[in-house]
């Protein structure tokens, strides 16, 4: 009698057989210790169909390729369970050159999967960073003359009508100054930090104080909740920015008289965490996949950029931001950082 257990590739995956029975593919066998990983158990498995422990879209791809290793081919295959992806084989069986049960094996292939997922979103930022360098060298050059001859023109008009329209073209070359300004920080972001130590407590209430105008005209209450003094070594500038987009994106959101909830704690003696909660109107699952690619947005005036420039700070200060959001319940974001992080010549040099 083969020992299965033989077989199983150790710590990382399980093997399985199954028989087709009334047009039916019927597991007779399971055990790996990825199965107990998925929070399974052979009990779960043995004796059911692929349609009895995963939703359905994913069983009838299990089942082609069940019926094709059914058919004397052997096959392999991609699939995931939950948040885990496995790479598994299929091997028939064969008896007088009839196929009387398949043998297989999966293997976790999730610390792959995410490799490759973050190699895909560093060839695109190199992509979006060599495009952006070139932007804004081409843009900065005649933005800066329009914006001085604007002041020029403004000094000197005297009707009141005219002046408006100059104040308005002020407004729109910041506006554009400022997509230029994060065009750089994507083309050179290690470049541009300056690690100092930060009281982190003062850094939050500074930005809220920044943000009253706004919050002030939606008469939204901001709450604090500090739960220890934080001083922590970061680019304070960049985080500062980091945590005035998040806290613009939860204003918008959010409807009037309601209230935004910041806290701020430290985690252990290494990291520690800013959370923003808003009670807005949410973020679809769908949108909250794309919130960090660069030139997504569904704002009239976005550039599509707030969020992945936000993301590309918190990475190179060697730090994780997570979205969890519900729609007509609101969005949190949390943002987990180091109390020390390396310097932006260390940060080059690696």
């Amino acid at each position: 009698m083969i020992n299965y257990r033989d077989f199983v590739p150790r710590q990382n995956g399980f093997v399985f057989k199954f028989i087709k029975k009334d047009n039916q593919f019927i597991h007779t066998y399971i055990e790996g210790d990825l199965l107990r990983k998925l929070g399974m158990t052979p009990s779960m498995v043995i004796g059911k169909t692929v349609f009895d422990f995963v939703p359905r879209d994913q069983a009838l791809q299990k089942e082609r390729f069940y019926e094709k290793s059914w058919n004397g081919e052997t096959v392999n295959y991609e699939g995931y369970i939950g948040d885990t992806y496995y790479l598994a084989n299929l091997f028939p069986i064969k008896i007088n050159s009839e196929v009387v049960e398949v043998n297989g094996t999966a293997i976790d292939i999730t610390a792959e999967k995410n490799n490759e997922k973050r190699i895909r979103e560093m060839e695109k930022l190199s992509v979006v960073g060599e495009l952006a360098a070139g932007i804004a060298h081409e843009i900065r050059n005649p933005l800066t003359s329009l914006t001085g001859f604007t002041k020029i023109i403004k000094e000197q008009v005297t009707d009141p009508s005219l002046h408006e329209y100059l104040l308005i073209m002020e407004d729109e070359l910041d506006r554009i100054n400022q997509i230029v300004n994060e065009f750089m920080f994507i083309a050179k972001p290690k470049e541009t930090m300056e690690i100092k130590e930060t009281n982190i407590n003062a850094l939050v209430r500074n930005v809220i104080k920044f943000m009253e105008p706004q919050t002030n005209l939606k008469s939204i209450m901001v709450n604090l909740f500090f739960s220890d003094k934080i001083t922590a070594f970061c680019d304070p500038n960049q985080i500062k920015q980091v945590l005035i987009n998040i806290l613009q994106n939860a204003i918008e959101a959010t409807s009037e008289s309601l209230s935004i909830d910041i806290s701020l704690t430290k985690m252990d003696e290494s990291q520690f965490k800013i959370e923003i909660r808003d009670r807005g109107c949410g973020i679809s699952e769908e949108r909250q996949k794309k919130l960090f690619e660069p030139f997504y947005t569904t704002k009239e005036k976005g550039t599509g950029l707030g969020l992945m420039v936000c993301k590309r700070i918190i990475e190179i200060h060697q730090g994780t931001i997570e979205v969890n959001s519900h729609q007509e319940i609101g969005t949190i974001f949390e943002i987990v950082l180091p109390l020390k992080t390396k310097t932006g010549k260390q940060l080059l040099e690696s």
